[in-house]
């Protein structure tokens, strides 16, 4: 995932930003079962497929979308823990 709009099949800062925020209010909640925490995971799965199919599936055919939400999530998990406080939030 390349943060330069003009490149084809990539996605934009404003959508890893998007997708990173999604992931540390579920991936790092304290209560994995609230509603909130259910609902930016619903979230954050529905951006990403319309991602990989918008964007990225037609530029890149041999990328699947286990491999992209795969690496999307090592990529979110890397950022949170760049931000602050240790990831997991507890």
């Amino acid at each position: 995932m390349c943060e330069d709009p003009g490149a084809g099949g990539t996605l934009s800062a404003d959508e890893l930003a998007s997708l990173t925020r999604l992931f540390r209010q579920f991936e790092g909640a304290s209560d994995p079962l609230a509603i909130q925490c259910r609902e930016a995971e619903s979230e954050f799965t529905s951006l990403l497929e319309r991602l990989y199919t918008e964007k990225v599936k037609p530029n890149f055919e041999s990328v699947s979308l286990h491999q992209f939400r795969s690496y999307a999530r090592n990529y979110c998990r890397l950022r949170v823990s760049k931000e602050g406080p240790p990831f997991p939030s507890v």
